[in-house]
This record gives structure tokens, C-alpha cells and sequence, in this order.
């Protein structure tokens, strides 16, 4: 059965939005549901402390010594939306790249913004501005003016294994800045359904708790290195057993190069066909085991984008993209962001009369909206 992505309802007090989370699961049903972690309200410096045995160093004073490290550059992100009070806020938390006050967060935590503002782990506030986003990766840098107490450094994600350990940092429920968790990868490659027609993917799957409010923030090996932002987490639904331990990071590599994009210029290089669609078919179950076809209609076609030029038309159905067949595993949007602006591919079409066809379409760069 599968299982649903959605943005946790913003709430003006933690306790209500834990209540609203709960609730969301009840409506979602027996699918369950995938929460982003974004959180209201702020809060005070929660840390793990440190503790030595017969001279030994542990894994507690070694988890400690890594926070002191990272901790100085994670910051608390506090998004007050046009219109609204400056008590109706969202907050999640940010990654500081660089000495030019460069910070990597979570789509969802700043979208929507009207103003923006960083807290420290020192407790210093500064007004922040947004250099650009990608909501199907769910990547987005903001800028802070002046000096920057740290910053962070990002190790090879595609190194990461099952059991290796790992310390969550982020504002937990929106209230605890900088609270710091461990656990242990549990596997690399996962994907989510978003409930948006795509699939979150290039995911690390760990058990380090997080909660809402941790959006955004670092998943940190036993180096001190960035191996992953948090961004998901599952939750049972009614009449299913709650699920623990289920944490979701967008994998290191992928933040990285995202980030970089956008910092470079603002905006990642989307390809673009000109066309929206809706669905066809039924989904798969939860693990992919019974795969399904996931063909789309053409709703409308853009006058003079690529779609119109190569002779799409609004009924048709895209059965496969380049020669891969569209299904719950391989979503439309999924493999369309597999190619890039001036890519041309395949795109095979079933017509309302039954007929089938192979339509060659050159992409071009998705106009800014």
C-alpha cells in the first residue's frame, strides 16, 4: 500500500502541531503518512553531553567533540510568510557553506517566505535573503550579510553504509536549537512518494530521531563531515503500528550539487517540454513489488514550447520518455529531470483512437516562473 508525502500543517504552538501530525496520519488512513519536519516557534540549545570510562575515550565524548565542531555553523531558519504575525512563522534549520554567508536548507522550510531570519547557536539573529530554489529536490540556499562563525564541509555520500553511524542536528519541534541525535544508516538510494506526481529521491535512509523543526538540517558522520540534510520522516497511519526510526536525508552529493547550482546563478537548469498533464493508472504497492504502469495524459500544451513544435496534443498518452516506461518507480517529472536543456529524446504516445506513435522533442530550459 503507498504511503503519502505531505507538508506538516504550521501551527502557532508545538504541542498543537504534534496534534496535527497525528491527525494528518488518522486522515491519511492505513497508508500512513511522510511528514516534512517544519516547525513553529523558537527555543533554547539542546546537546548530548560527554562521558569517558577508565581513561577511554566513548562514543558519547566522541559524538561530543564532533557537535563542537559542526554545531557553530548549523543555524535556526524562522520564515514569517507575507501578511502573517510575527508569532506565525515556520522555522527549520540551515547549513552555513561558505564565508559569504551562503546557507543550504530545505525547499519547504522557506517557501512562501516574506521575511527571513537566521539564529545562530550562539543565539545571534540576522535578516537572510533567498538566492534560489528547487522544489523537486527540495533544495534552497538564502544569504546572510556580515561574518559567519563556521562553516560546514560535505563528505562523499556515495560511501555511506548500512550501520554506519550517524548524528542528527536541527531545532526539534521548532523549539530545542541545535539538538543533537544519533543513530545508524539504514540504506542508501530511497525515493518517497511526494503525493505531487514525482518522487523525492537520491535519499538516505537513517535512524536518527528528528522531528519537526529538523528540516534542513545536517546528518553528520563520526568525522564530522555533512553526509546528508533532513528532510522526511514516516509515520503510521490508523490501524497501522507507529513506525520509529524511519528518518529520510537528502544524500550529501545531491545537496552539494544543488546547492552550488544555486549559489552559482539562483536556479537549477530544469529541462522543460511545455505540456501539463494528469495521471493515468493505478499505483504500485509500497515496496515497488508489483509495479505498475504509470502513463500520463496531456491536459494542455504551451503554444511554441517543445511539445507544440514536435506535435504533442492535448488527449495524448506518454506511455515511456527516452525509452523508459513511465511507472510507479519512474514517474513522468522523475525521468523528464533525468535530461537536461537542448537534450532531445523519444517520447512515445498512445492516441485516444488507439494508435501509437514516437515523437522526437528537443527540451530548452524551463522558463523561470
Amino acid at each position: 500500500m503507498k504511503r503519502q508525502v505531505g507538508f506538516l500543517p504550521a501551527v502557532g504552538v508545538a504541542l498543537t502541531a504534534l496534534l496535527f501530525g497525528l491527525l494528518g496520519g488518522i486522515l491519511l488512513g492505513a497508508a500512513g503518512g511522510v511528514w516534512y519536519a517544519t516547525q513553529r516557534n523558537a527555543g533554547q540549545l539542546v546537546t548530548t553531553g560527554a562521558t569517558t570510562q577508565s581513561g577511554q575515550t566513548t562514543l558519547s565524548s566522541s559524538i561530543n567533540g564532533i557537535v563542537g565542531k559542526v554545531n557553530p555553523a548549523i543555524v535556526t531558519i524562522v520564515n514569517t510568510p507575507p501578511g502573517e504575525p510575527s508569532s506565525q512563522t515556520d522555522i527549520g534549520t540551515g547549513m552555513i557553506l561558505d564565508h559569504d554567508g551562503h546557507i543550504v536548507t530545505n525547499n519547504h522550510v522557506v517557501e512562501g517566505s516574506g521575511t527571513l531570519q537566521v539564529i545562530f547557536s550562539d543565539g545571534r539573529k540576522s535578516s537572510a535573503t533567498l538566492v534560489g530554489t528547487d522544489q523537486f529536490q527540495d533544495v534552497a540556499v538564502i544569504k546572510v550579510d556580515g561574518p559567519v562563525p563556521a562553516t560546514v564541509t560535505f563528505s562523499d555520500s556515495s560511501r555511506l553504509q548500512a550501520g554506519q553511524r550517524v548524528v542528527a542536528i536541527g531545532s526539534a519541534l521548532g523549539e530545542f536549537h541545535n539538538t543533537v541525535t544519533e543513530g545508524v544508516v539504514s540504506a542508501s538510494g530511497r525515493a518517497l512518494d511526494t503525493g505531487d506526481g514525482y518522487l523525492l529521491e537520491n535519499l538516505v535512509q537513517h535512524s536518527a530521531p528528528i522531528n519537526p523543526g529538523n528540516s534542513g538540517g545536517p546528518l553528520i558522520d563520526l568525522s564530522g563531515n555533512v553526509v546528508g540534510m533532513n528532510t522526511a520522516i514516516v509515520q503510521g497511519g490508523f490501524g497501522q503500528p507507529g513506525a520509529e526510526g524511519l528518518s529520510f536525508a537528502i544524500a550529501s552529493n545531491t545537496v552539494k550539487r544543488f546547492a552550488d547550482q544555486l549559489v552559482a546563478s539562483g536556479t537549477i537548469a530544469r529541462p522543460y517540454l511545455g505540456v501539463t498533464f494528469r495521471p493515468l493508472g493505478q499505483s504500485g504497492d509500497a515496496l515497488g513489488v508489483d509495479t505498475q504502469p504509470q502513463p500520463v495524459v496531456v491536459a494542455e500544451v504551451s503554444a511554441g514550447s517543445p511539445a507544440d513544435s514536435a506535435g504533442l496534443r492535448v488527449g495524448d498518452e506518454i506511455t515511456a520518455l527516452g525509452g523508459t516506461t513511465l511507472d510507479d518507480q519512474h514517474p513522468f517529472l522523475n525521468v523528464l529531470y533525468q535530461y537536461r536543456p537542448g537534450d532531445t529524446l523519444t517520447v512515445h504516445v498512445q492516441s485516444g483512437n488507439g494508435g501509437q506513435r514516437d515523437v522526437k522533442v528537443t527540451l530548452t530550459d524551463r522558463p523561470r516562473t
